[in-house]
């Protein structure tokens, strides 16, 4: 028996509001010192959680995936981040386990089937004449200067790439600069070691944002002085022409 556990939540679009109900449910449910947290966006991480219960006394932690499946990669992912994570804290008689999801687990199954059908009742009823896919102000390209894409594929967000695009977006709005900046979150971009890593279209530079000062400093230099960064570049789209 566990005597921790830490219930790794990867849902990209999750709200606020709908992951705090779900972080109470599974505490609650728990009955033992727990976490909950976001593989996607703010928050606390994954290893600071960790770092939370090894500190409240924790020696023997469980780390539950939460997901119907759970994401293959970031499953694939997981064992060597957490074993990272287990050599550099350097905690004697720390044990951490990883367990499955519940996709292959028939009473999980069986219990979302039958909460489904009792609920029939009071599901809400798909309006055809007003249903649609449209909406207004989706008709045209935005008039934005620069597109930013954030990188939250698993190896950016263990170095806080959820954190780094609210920080950016903190520091876009302060330097003025919002108004004329899409910011998008993107899934891998592959130069993982780099991270975390956000590209800077339409110049085609990727750059390693890893602190505020960096962010703070991309934003003066790149997008309102409109220089590029020398020293956080990590890679240059070669461009093309084209008849």
């Amino acid at each position: 028996m566990p005597d921790a556990i830490l219930f790794l939540v990867s849902q990209p679009y999750l709200s606020a509001r709908r992951f705090r109900q779900l972080q109470a449910g599974l505490c609650a449910a728990a009955h033992m010192p727990c976490r909950v947290v976001r593989m996607e966006g703010a928050g606390q991480s994954a290893m600071e959680a960790l770092d939370d219960l090894v500190g409240e006394g924790a020696r023997d932690i469980l780390v539950q995936p939460v997901g119907l499946p759970f994401s293959d990669s970031l499953m694939a992912w997981l064992p060597g981040a957490l074993g990272y994570w287990q050599r550099e804290s350097a905690v004697a008689g720390l044990s951490v386990r990883l367990a499955s999801d519940q996709i292959d687990d028939g009473d999980v199954l069986r219990v979302i089937a039958e909460k489904a059908i009792a609920r029939a009742e009071s599901a809400r009823p798909v309006d055809v004449e007003t249903g649609s896919i449209e909406g207004k102000g989706w008709d045209d390209v935005p008039a934005y200067r620069d597109h930013l894409l954030v990188c939250t594929g698993p190896r950016c967000t263990y170095r806080r790439s959820g954190l780094l695009r609210d920080v950016l977006n903190a520091e876009l709005s302060r330097q003025g600069v919002m108004r004329s900046t899409l910011v998008a979150t993107t899934g891998c971009l592959f130069p993982c070691n780099g991270g975390p890593v956000v590209a800077h279209y339409p110049a085609g530079r990727w750059y390693r944002l890893d602190t505020q000062a960096d962010v703070a400093a991309f934003v003066t230099t790149v997008l309102v002085e409109r220089r590029p960064l020398s020293h956080l570049i990590i890679h240059e789209v070669q461009t093309h022409d084209y008849a």
